[in-house]
């Protein structure tokens, strides 16, 4: 995926960063963990931050032709979105995917940038990554610099945990394809040039925010859209405010229901959601 002395560009494709020290903490720590740890440089995006004098997200199409530079630029081996929030669609209308599809590199981003993870991986066939690089430097730092380590070594494939709870042999685990991410933001390609195709795959689903009657009312559109007619299986992680309100149970059943009526797995992971000890996944 990369060696030492490659690059990684930092951008925001959806809410850009604060103008605050939290935030320019967050970015060079995260550079200086990626130079010392696995040698490799950083190219920062001119969009990675609000804008200064109006404090708004840049532009869409000024996001756009970032993301397009960053791929466009060879030095760089993958891309790092560090943003969330509610932007990322903005862009998807002013993206060249001949472009991208050129200059194949993975994608990391997570959250409202799961938008952005699918819909490259639907317009262009690259695998890209179900990531939130912030982790790499958050209290589960150990953990999850063996978790990309694991990543670029292609030592991540399996899942076992989750897929041996199920009773999946390793061979089906290896061939497990997904799509997915974020409930409410990955809904938001529905009806678009921009949804991926789910026959044959795992859909995996997270939410921070969303309480019980609204990913209910996500997993009714699910099925409307005839996703649950098409997917080999269904992969749940933390849903945090569902797992506040102590609503888990219930909405895992309703999750049973839909994978009873049409014959699918559901299975059940730690290690996806708003969470330190999120794992990357690739999509696709």
């Amino acid at each position: 995926m990369w060696h030492p002395g490659d690059a990684i560009g930092f951008i925001s494709c959806s809410n850009g960063l604060t103008n605050n020290d939290r935030s320019l903490e967050i970015v060079s720590s995260l550079s200086r963990k990626l130079k010392d740890d696995f040698g490799l440089e950083t190219v920062m995006s001119d969009v990675l931050f609000l804008d200064k004098e109006t404090q708004q997200t840049e532009a869409p199409a000024s996001r756009a032709g970032a993301l397009l530079s960053l791929y466009s630029n060879a030095s760089v081996k993958a891309i790092f979105d560090l943003s969330g929030g509610d932007l990322a669609n903005e862009i998807l209308p002013y993206l060249d995917f001949g472009i991208i599809k050129r200059n194949p590199k993975p994608y990391f981003g997570y959250s409202d940038n799961s938008v952005i993870v699918n819909a490259i991986q639907a317009k262009t066939g690259i695998q890209n990554i179900l990531y939130n690089p912030k982790v790499l430097v958050s209290r589960e730092e150990a953990f999850q610099t063996q978790a990309l380590r694991d990543l670029s070594s292609r030592n991540d494939a399996d899942w076992t945990e989750t897929f041996e709870t199920s009773g999946n042999n390793p061979s089906e685990q290896s061939s497990a394809v997904f799509a997915g991410g974020n409930l409410r933001c990955f809904l938001k390609l529905a009806g678009t040039p921009y949804w991926p195709e789910l026959e044959n795959k795992v859909l995996v689903l997270e939410s921070a925010g969303g309480r019980y009657e609204a990913m209910c009312s996500g997993l009714a559109q699910l099925e409307q859209l005839g996703a649950f007619e098409k997917i080999n299986g269904m992969l749940i992680g933390h849903f945090t405010q569902i797992e506040l309100d102590g609503k888990r149970a219930a909405f895992m059943s309703v999750c049973r229901n839909y994978a009873s009526r049409y014959g699918f797995p559901l299975l059940e992971t730690a290690f996806i959601g708003h969470d330190d000890r999120s794992k990357p996944m690739r999509i696709g």
